[in-house]
């Protein structure tokens, strides 16, 4: 998951570079997938050096665990949900569903707590984007 998420933000930032960054009076339309990208990338690198430091530091154990299918399942979640906004013209309904998957699979957040996280951080997206900034984001 982590390197899926890894090579988006590259992606990303590498679209990014082509768009203006800013202007005297604002930013441009690069400001912020480039440095959303390069944040993602950011915390990702951190993620996978704090993971590769928990698996050394564990004792190899005497029986064998299930695979976990969470994030492969949240993988899978994010193309389904990026293919749909395609198609419905909308990053609204698939952002929500995505945010709201992310926060109960791997967060582990209760049915209750992972509705609120996704329907703020969709709320705030949204005004951020569509009132303030003036972008389409239907």
């Amino acid at each position: 998951m982590l390197i899926v998420l890894a090579v988006f933000a590259a992606s990303l930032s590498i679209g990014a570079i082509g768009l203006k960054y800013s202007d005297q009076y604002s930013f441009g339309p690069g400001f912020v997938p480039l440095n959303v990208g390069l944040l993602l990338l950011l915390c990702c690198a951190i993620q996978i050096v704090r993971a590769w430091k928990r698996k050394s530091d564990i004792k190899v154990k005497d029986h064998e665990e299930k695979p976990d299918f969470r994030g492969l399942l949240v993988t899978i979640a994010i193309i389904a949900a990026g293919i749909s906004a395609m198609a419905m013209g909308s990053v609204l309904i698939p952002l929500l569903a995505i945010v709201f998957l992310i926060s109960r699979l791997v967060s582990g957040h209760t049915l209750a707590m992972s509705t609120i996280v996704s329907i703020a951080t969709t709320v705030i997206i949204y005004v951020v984007f569509s009132i303030w900034l003036g972008l389409p984001v239907h």
